[in-house]
């Protein structure tokens, strides 16, 4: 997984659901693998590619780790907005990567989180699927297509 995701991707992505308004969005994801530690760093950031006054300014900045532990792995992201989500990687086929969450802090509004990482040699395809207390459907709320940018 380490060489799999390290690096720069860019690419775009649509949000929707049903408590906001629908977008797409332009991201920029960045792995880091420490050579040390079984984690990875990342840094996620997303920013409104629309035709309102929003474009251009911040939709997302997510940042964390991904815990490369021996009976688990783990991805831990912290949001600016305030959330924080723990989620554990519950399937692995291939290059397909699916992370159900566990917890939740800084958000009441969450029930149930999963985080879809699919990894080609040069694509990153990246799904997230949720359910809150205003919402109670399990549904997709992002979905971006990103490319690596090689350095």
């Amino acid at each position: 997984m380490k060489k799999a995701l390290a690096g720069e991707w860019h690419g775009e992505g649509f949000s929707k659901y049903p408590t906001i308004d629908s977008t797409s969005y332009d991201e920029i994801w960045i792995f880091k693998p420490d050579d040390y530690k079984p984690c990875i760093h990342f840094d996620q950031k997303t920013w409104y590619k629309n035709d309102t006054d929003q474009n251009g300014q911040t939709v997302f900045w997510d940042t964390g780790f991904i815990l490369l532990k021996e009976n688990e792995i783990l991805l831990i992201s912290s949001q600016a907005g305030g959330r924080q989500e723990t989620y554990r990687l519950t399937n692995h086929a291939a290059l397909t990567y699916t992370f159900e969450s566990i917890s939740f802090a800084n958000d009441p509004r969450m029930v149930k989180s999963q985080r879809i990482l699919t990894i080609s040699t040069q694509t990153l395809s990246y799904e997230l699927n949720m359910e809150t207390r205003e919402n109670r459907k399990f549904e997709n709320h992002l979905r971006a297509e990103l490319k690596r940018v090689e350095i």
